[in-house]
């Protein structure tokens, strides 16, 4: 193998590709990143068998061939060649020479027979999407997907396509996110696909030009966006039947400016975070909520206008969570439903249901 290329876009693609990289593998191939010379391509690729990253970008071949080089330090190395012109070749003794200006440098490399072979989805199950709007998806749905790895469903979120629509859910026991968006797909299909999976694939959306079209198949998604593929697994097993979470009916709902609950919120979570729970208190009554917060550190009691329509009710949150969410959002107002201090309680965009936020309510006494 021999090629020529361009250190910045060899650099961009070795960090993209690197996100897959797996860390103190079983197998050390997988700590690799393979090199593929073919034709004016040069193509690198990284996986962790969970999630597969595959870059293209254009070389002078000279010789065709493939290996595999240590991915921590090519990543390293990558990264100071950017205003080079790069020369990369195999040696008769399996190392990887990279020459630039007039100086060389080799590392080490693992056996190509060994690195996994990725399959590519050739499935008709597919759906598009613009990337604004996936973007906004995965915003919307990560923040509430589960760290817990005893429950790995809840790791993910679940895609449900029907028709033109795709209802994105998850969920962590505490708090969850159902998103709704118009689309276009191929049919009626569901998939729960891993939260690490959709940051990546939002974060390598770097143009927003033309619709995403993502495929899915039995146990994997396939995606290819600006000379990038993208493959990972889907999780396996049956996701929570959300439906039933949701409350149907509230006796309370009060609408209230996100920038000054916002704000509010930030400055009670301050001292709330000294707390297990990050207890913060809503004391509702007429057309203003307290929001308090104490711990041995201090406390604090600011006064937020609302429209409240019910009775005066008193209800505390993880402030965290609650932040999370407006941070989030772009509306200018907020609505609150609740019917009691236990129950769960649902956020949404005032005057839209496309995102739905249910978070439950902590103990006053927690």
């Amino acid at each position: 193998m021999k090629l020529i290329c361009d250190g910045l876009d060899l650099s961009d693609a070795v960090l993209k590709v690197s996100k897959a990289l797996s860390v103190k593998a079983a197998n050390p191939v997988l700590e690799g990143i393979k090199i593929s010379a073919k034709n004016d391509s040069l193509i690198l690729t990284a996986t962790d068998t969970e999630l597969t990253i595959e870059k293209t970008i254009k070389a002078d071949v000279l010789m065709d061939g493939e290996t595999v080089v240590v991915g921590k330090y090519f990543v390293d190395f990558a990264k100071k060649l950017e205003k080079e012109q790069v020369e990369l070749s195999c040696l008769y003794d399996g190392q990887l020479q990279i020459k630039y200006s007039d100086s060389e440098s080799e590392l080490q490399v693992f056996p190509v027979i060994n690195f996994p072979l990725i399959k590519k989805s050739d499935e008709e199950n597919y759906f598009e999407m613009s990337p604004e709007e996936f973007k906004d998806v995965v915003e919307k749905t990560v923040l509430s997907c589960s760290n817990d790895d005893s429950r790995p469903i809840l790791k993910g979120v679940l895609f449900e396509i029907s028709g033109n629509f795709l209802t994105s859910v998850s969920l962590d026991g505490f708090r969850m996110s159902v998103v709704k968006k118009e689309i276009v797909s191929s049919g009626e299909f569901k998939a729960v696909i891993p939260a690490r999976t959709l940051m990546e694939i939002s974060r390598l959306i770097e143009k927003e030009e033309g619709n995403l079209k993502i495929y899915i198949q039995k146990n994997s998604l396939y995606l290819e966006v600006e000379n990038t593929v993208i493959i990972s697994r889907l999780i396996e097993g049956e996701f929570v039947k959300y439906g039933h979470i949701l409350p149907t009916a509230f006796s309370n709902s009060f609408t209230v400016q996100k920038e000054a609950l916002l704000s509010s919120l930030e400055r009670a979570t301050i001292l709330a975070k000294n707390d297990r729970y990050n207890v913060v208190k809503f004391d509702i009554r007429e057309n203003v909520m307290t929001v308090s917060a104490k711990s041995e550190v201090g406390f604090v009691n600011e006064n937020v206008n609302i429209n409240l329509e019910g009775k005066d009710i008193v209800i505390a949150f993880n402030g965290k969570f609650l932040s999370e969410y407006l941070r989030i959002i772009k509306d200018d107002f907020i609505k609150f439903q609740l019917n009691s201090s236990i129950d769960p309680c649902i956020l949404t965009p005032a005057g839209k249901e496309d995102f739905i936020y249910l978070v439950l309510p902590v103990s006053i006494n927690a």
